[in-house]
């Protein structure tokens, strides 16, 4: 099962997402949603980089990563970030409605994208 939590500080902006585990749909290098989680958040990490040029303070092995964002980054790099740290929990709370069995997403997600 992968574990995600979202931590979010008082004005709702993500300040921490940690993933954690292996989904265990398949055997691993068959495994579709541990793909789809890896995509996600290394697409997260590599798009601040890329595009932004901000690299996220991110500890990572197999199967975890504990990714933080920093609160001293100026107001227009901030709601970038923002944006693409809403895009990745997007697509790990999209992949956990569709495979309940091997995601669980917690923390400050639920109700967010009623309409999806």
């Amino acid at each position: 099962m992968i574990r995600v939590r979202v931590e979010r500080d008082g004005q709702g902006r993500i300040r921490r997402l940690k993933v954690n585990g292996h989904a265990g749909w398949s055997e691993a290098g068959q495994d579709i949603v541990c793909a789809a989680v890896s995509a996600l958040t290394l697409n997260l990490v590599n798009s601040c980089r890329g595009l932004l040029n901000v690299t996220l303070p991110v500890r990572a092995r197999n199967g975890f990563l504990d990714l933080d964002v920093p609160a001293d980054l100026p107001d227009d790099v901030s709601e970038k970030v923002q944006l693409l740290m809403e895009s990745c929990v997007f697509g790990l709370w999209q992949t956990a409605r569709q495979y309940r069995h091997h995601v669980t997403i917690s923390g400050e997600v639920q109700g967010r994208w009623r309409s999806c």
